[in-house]
């Protein structure tokens, strides 16, 4: 009975999209075992699509209302489930595997037994993910990511939407937190770490209210985010977050040593099946002096030196602008793509477009 509760759970998580599918393996089972007890494994399988109140779970389950309340807030603390509150009532919802769970159980930055195995276990899970895609496996056409690029590095005369104006989502969110790196926490874990800061991730909305009450990140005014923004910038790091317009739940100052989707960008060389922002870099060579700091920048090896100029591979670039900043002549400048991917509304129009590009039909209702 047991084993037949997991395999629900995985259907569950299988519904609910995002980066890394809940593929049916050992890995994942070994994985969600550590995670879920049985007993939050049945409840997490059996919550719907739409967020629900305790209360409304326990009607629909036939359960106590006292232990359905026990276990969301245990697994709320865990990471597994995310709430919000509308009109002073908790509406519960079950994480996707990426971004989400994964995520989660990194953010706290925690060192001890329990994270160690997690990050193990997660390590091994990706990797099965990881050779899915590379041998074929269905993907959905359209990216669950987009990059957002350094907004001072678009040129002036480009008209740039707030959707790709990092500013524009610190200066109407109502909440911003700051969390540790779980990507660059996981590899320390695994004792694979870098240099690359890690207290820069951040979460805005509701999501940010949810991170600082279950201690998953600290709320912070929306000037130390800017100054979190600018010290990522200068390291390199790449705003990554999900592909959506209308609001974003987080941007993550990613690196392409730990990030999941930048990592798969590098090693795959399609940017435009897992995430780019609306522009790329463009290099005039009358004005490139060869320094070559730009090539040494770009994450996405995109950049590289042909004669005594630098080349730059279209196929690799995802527009994030690093490039620019430390371009001392103004030989590299950021210009529209031609062939602009459009940006979902929202997290429902986002999964509409993902399920329709395999064919299917999303289950967000």
């Amino acid at each position: 009975m047991s084993q037949q509760t997991y395999e629900r759970l995985v259907e569950t998580l299988g519904k609910r999209g995002g980066a890394a599918p809940a593929i049916k393996c050992p890995e994942l089972y070994e994985l969600l075992n550590e995670l879920f007890t049985p007993e939050e494994a049945a409840l997490a399988s059996q919550m719907p699509m739409q967020p629900i109140s305790a209360a409304d779970l326990a009607t629909e389950t036939g359960r106590d209302r006292v232990e359905v309340e026990q276990l969301l807030d245990v697994m709320a603390n865990k990471g597994l489930i995310i709430s919000r509150d509308r009109h002073g009532v908790d509406l519960f919802t079950v994480q996707q595997m990426m971004p989400g769970i994964f995520e989660y159980q990194f953010m706290r930055g925690e060192v001890n037994d329990h994270c160690k195995r997690l990050a193990h276990l997660f390590d091994d899970f990706l990797d099965v993910v990881a050779k899915s895609f590379s041998e074929g496996a269905t993907l959905p056409l359209f990216p669950f990511a987009r990059v957002i690029p350094v907004e001072e590095e678009v040129t002036a005369s480009v008209q740039i939407e707030p959707y790709d104006r990092v500013s524009h989502y610190i200066d109407t969110a109502e909440h911003v937190s700051v969390s540790t790196c779980y990507c660059r926490h996981h590899g320390d874990l695994l004792d694979q770490g870098c240099d690359k800061p890690k207290e820069v991730c951040l979460t805005f909305g509701p999501a940010a209210k949810f991170n600082d009450k279950r201690g998953f990140g600290r709320l912070i005014s929306k000037e130390e985010a800017r100054r979190i923004l600018d010290l990522s910038e200068k390291e390199g790091l790449v705003h990554c977050s999900t592909n959506t317009g209308r609001y974003i739940d987080f941007i993550c100052n990613c690196c392409s040593c730990h990030c999941f989707i930048l990592r798969s960008i590098k090693h795959s060389g399609m940017p435009s099946a897992a995430a780019t922002s609306g522009f790329i870099a463009m290099v005039s060579e009358e004005d490139c002096i060869g320094c070559e700091e730009c090539v040494e920048r770009c994450q996405m090896e995109a950049l590289s030196m042909h004669g005594d100029v630098v080349e730059r591979d279209a196929g690799r670039c995802i527009g994030c602008g690093i490039c620019v900043s430390t371009c001392t002549t103004g030989a590299i400048t950021m210009e529209p793509r031609d062939d602009r991917p459009v940006t979902p509304y929202d997290r429902k129009s986002l999964n509409d477009a993902m399920f329709a590009s395999l064919g299917m039909r999303s289950n967000t209702g």
